[in-house]
C-alpha cells in the first residue's frame, strides 16, 4: 500500500478535510511505511546474507593487499562486499581471489559467496568453489569444492568436505583438502580415489 492509498483508507466519508488533518494522515503513513521497511531489512533472511543493515557497502570494487616489503600478497574482486556491524565479518558476493606464486603468476579462486571474519587473515568461499593454477604453467590444475578457507597470509588452502582436482588425463577425488599455492603442492587427504583419462 501506497503512502496515498493509505491516507485515503484512513480518510473518512463526507466533507473535505483540513489540510492540518490530510498532513497528520500523511505523516502517519509515511511512519507506517518506514517502520515496515526498518522491520523487512533487519529481520532474519536466509543464510549467506546479512542478518542487519551493513555499517559500509563496496560495490564493483578490487582490493590488493601487499606484504611488509609492499610485495602482492594477493588481489580481491566482486561486485558488493557488506561489512556487517555485529560481528565486523565482512560478506562477498560472487568474489573472485587472485593469488600470486612467486614468479608473478596467479592462481584464482572463484565461488558463489565468501566470508572475512573479523581478524582479516582468512577468507572462507563456499558455493562452486573452483581454484584453477596459472594457465601458462602447465600442467593446469583445477580444484573443486563446496567449501574452502584460504589462508590470506600463507597463500594457502583447506577443506573438510569432497574435493575434486583434475589436471589434463588425471580426475582425483577426495575428502579433505591441503593446498599450498606457492609451491604447486595438493594433498587430498582420505577417501581417495584416482581416474586416468589418457588422450587417445
Amino acid at each position: 500500500m501506497s503512502i496515498h492509498e493509505t491516507a485515503r483508507a484512513f480518510a473518512p466519508a463526507g466533507p473535505r478535510m483540513s489540510w492540518r488533518a490530510t498532513l497528520t494522515l500523511l505523516l502517519l503513513a509515511a511512519a507506517i511505511a518506514s517502520g515496515w521497511s526498518v522491520w523487512r531489512n533487519s529481520r532474519p533472511v536466509d543464510e549467506g546474507v546479512l542478518r542487519s543493515r551493513p555499517d559500509y557497502l563496496l560495490r564493483d570494487y578490487e582490493i590488493t593487499s601487499l606484504d611488509k616489503q609492499g610485495k602482492e600478497q594477493f588481489t580481491l574482486r566482486g561486485p558488493i562486499l557488506q561489512r556487517d556491524p555485529a560481528d565486523l565479518a565482512m560478506h562477498l558476493a560472487t568474489p573472485q581471489f587472485l593469488v600470486p606464486d612467486p614468479e608473478g603468476h596467479y592462481w584464482e579462486v572463484r565461488a558463489d559467496e565468501g566470508l572475512v571474519p573479523a581478524g582479516g587473515d582468512s577468507l572462507e568461499v563456499r558455493g562452486r568453489v573452483s581454484a584453477q593454477s596459472p594457465a601458462d604453467k602447465p600442467p593446469v590444475t583445477r580444484i573443486e569444492s563446496d567449501q574452502l578457507t584460504l589462508d590470506l597470509e600463507h597463500n594457502r588452502a583447506t577443506s573438510a568436505g569432497k574435493v575434486t582436482i583434475t589436471r589434463p588425463g588425471l580426475t582425483m577425488e577426495g575428502t579433505g583438502l591441503l593446498a599450498d599455492f606457492e609451491r604447486r603442492q595438493i594433498s587430498l587427504l582420505s577417501q581417495v580415489h584416482n581416474r586416468y583419462d589418457p588422450k587417445p
